[in-house]
């Protein structure tokens, strides 16, 4: 038979390794949920990355065709100043003559 004093023992030892099985348990369900997280953050990331590459390819369409539209802007003005220049010349050339 066992003494008192090694029964006392064993019980104390299986009640430190039930505590220790659930901190450990506990520390396992805490690091599971900190890896979802982080694998929900890197894919969040993922897909920021592509966003702003899309974004990124999108700006420099728009700037493109902005410098696209000031040059044609540009054009139209330089020929709406010889059309009013030639207007003006017909004009004149009308007055002189009458």
């Amino acid at each position: 038979m066992t003494s008192p004093s090694s029964g006392d023992s064993f019980s104390t030892a299986m009640e430190r390794l039930d505590r220790a099985l659930n901190r450990l348990d506990i520390s396992v369900r805490s690091l599971s949920g900190r890896m979802r997280s982080t694998a929900q953050l890197h894919d969040e990331g993922r897909r920021l990355v592509a966003e702003r590459s899309q974004l990124a390819g999108e700006l420099d369409k728009a700037n493109a065709r902005a410098e696209r539209l000031d040059q044609t802007a540009e054009d139209v003005s330089q020929r709406l100043d010889e059309a009013m220049a030639a207007v003006r010349s017909v004009l004149e050339q009308g007055d002189v003559r009458g």
